[in-house]
């Protein structure tokens, strides 16, 4: 999944900005929200008990929001609905710090509070 949401990004940066050189694309990578807000699930996901249960808001959905703090790091506040070690479904808030270094997709996690 990650593979596919990453590729999809950097189809669409590609398409956006034909006329842009490597190294605006990268800068526009690096400070993508939208991308730190996605990249975040993967993250999330690994630390579930269930995580083929978990159901993720869109981007925009009350709730979600990022923030670009600068040197390609995002901070994301979102949630996830997903089954615990008893069946019930239930919401679990996340903050995750995350790091993009080079702006080439490489995303490492710097914090993540659930």
């Amino acid at each position: 999944m990650r593979f596919l949401i990453i590729f999809g990004l950097a189809s669409l940066l590609a398409a956006c900005g034909e006329s842009m050189t490597p190294e605006q694309r990268a800068q526009a990578s690096c400070e993508s929200g939208t991308e730190a807000i996605l990249v975040s699930r993967d993250f999330v996901t690994d630390r579930l008990v269930a995580p083929a249960t978990a159901d993720f808001p869109s981007t925009n959905a009350e709730g979600v929001r990022s923030r670009y703090v600068g040197s390609c790091t995002h901070e994301v506040w979102a949630y996830v609905d997903a089954q615990n070690a008893f069946g019930a479904q239930i919401r679990t808030k996340y903050y995750a710090k995350l790091k993009n270094p080079d702006g080439a997709g490489t995303w490492y996690v710097v914090e993540l509070e659930m």
